[in-house]
């Protein structure tokens, strides 16, 4: 599944554009306006952070992750979106706590849950996650103890929300949605403006 943050502002974007004509080859403007969306989508990607921030208790070294300019705008398409990524996110990015053979974590602000039968560990590899003993039938978790052909119990990191659930939410989605749409405008007449300023002044 793939989810962009996306908004339209063709017809602002045109006329501004449009305002240029004289000045401006039009090459130069549909490359300028390309290069202003996809500064206003780059700036878009911290107000995502911070949105998800806001109602997450995720740490920074997963939310870093979480965002990408993709698809970018060029001269030939003047499109771009902000491509959040759709995979689950590991339980211990919302900073569990071990509470004896239980985890307590919030992973929406102030809602605390409790994992039961958990543990937090760090692998071989030097990654540290929630671990439980049993497997994933889909998105469910199955707790399980019975040995696996190799004469083991099965221990199988836990996982949570996934990363565009959070990054689409509504509260999030609305904020930079409004941002990204705002900013694409005032980024593409800016550059344009510009670029006819620095003709002038030769």
């Amino acid at each position: 599944m793939k989810i962009y943050f996306t908004t339209e502002k063709k017809g602002e974007i045109e006329r501004i554009m449009r305002q240029f004509e004289k000045q401006l080859s039009r090459q130069e403007i549909l490359k300028s306006a390309a290069q202003g969306i996809n500064s206003a989508l780059a700036r878009s990607i911290p107000r995502v952070n911070k949105q998800v921030k806001k109602e997450y208790n995720i740490s920074q070294k997963y939310l870093s992750r979480m965002a990408e300019v993709r698809p970018k705008a060029n001269s030939y398409n003047l499109y771009g979106g902000i491509h959040i990524n759709d995979k689950r996110l590991p339980l211990i990015a919302f900073k569990p706590k071990q509470r004896g053979s239980s985890i307590s974590v919030s992973i929406h602000k102030g809602k605390t849950i409790t994992i039961r039968d958990s543990f937090i560990a760090t692998m071989t590899s030097g990654h540290t996650g929630v671990f439980s003993r049993g497997l994933y039938d889909k998105k469910d978790f199955i707790t399980e103890r019975k040995k696996t052909a190799s004469g083991k119990i099965r221990i199988t990191q836990i996982h949570s929300s996934s990363v565009f659930g959070m990054g689409i939410s509504r509260g999030v989605a609305y904020d930079v949605q409004t941002f990204m749409g705002a900013e694409a405008v005032a980024r593409v007449e800016g550059i344009l403006r510009s670029k006819v300023e620095k003709i002038a002044k030769k």
